[in-house]
C-alpha cells in the first residue's frame, strides 16, 4: 500500500488515457454504476499511490502541454480492473477502468478523448490533479 503523500508532489495525477467504448465497458466494466451526463468511464494509467473512490481534484490538464488546463472539480466514482471486480480505491501501479465525475460539466479536453477497448490503445493525454501538481508540472 502506497499512501498519497508518500508520493512527490508533481507525480499525484491520474492518467487518462483514453474513454472506455462499449466494448470495453462489455468486458471489464461489470460493477460500475450507469454514468451520468457529467461522468465519463476512462481507461487510466499506472496510478502513482492508493487512492480512495470519492478522492476529489481540482483540475485536468494536458499531459503534453501542462498550460492548457482547466479548473473542475473531478471525483473517483467507482474503479474496476480486468477481472471486473468493483473496488473501493485505485490501487497504486495498477491501471484502472475508473469513472470520474467532473463538476460542473466534462472538459473538452477530457470529452475529446478517443475511445478504446483496452488500456494501451491510446496514450495518456490529459491528467488530474490538484492544483500544487498542476503548478509543478508548469
Amino acid at each position: 500500500m502506497k499512501k498519497e503523500e508518500d508520493a512527490p508532489v508533481e507525480g499525484r495525477f491520474l492518467s487518462v488515457e483514453c474513454h472506455a467504448d462499449g466494448t470495453a465497458l462489455a468486458a471489464f466494466g461489470r460493477g460500475l454504476p450507469p454514468l451520468a451526463a457529467n461522468e465519463a468511464a476512462v481507461f487510466l494509467g499506472y496510478n502513482y499511490a492508493d487512492v480512495p473512490v470519492g478522492r476529489r481534484y481540482a483540475c485536468c490538464f494536458r499531459r503534453d502541454d501542462a498550460k492548457d488546463a482547466e479548473r473542475v472539480t473531478t471525483t473517483v466514482v467507482a474503479v474496476t480492473q480486468q477481472y471486473g471486480h468493483a473496488r473501493d480505491h485505485i490501487p497504486h501501479g495498477w491501471k484502472t477502468l475508473t469513472v470520474l465525475r467532473f463538476e460542473p460539466g466534462i472538459p473538452a479536453m477530457v470529452r475529446d478523448l478517443p475511445y478504446g477497448a483496452l488500456w494501451f490503445d491510446h496514450r495518456a493525454s490529459v491528467y488530474v490533479s490538484d492544483t500544487d501538481t498542476w503548478e509543478a508540472a508548469l
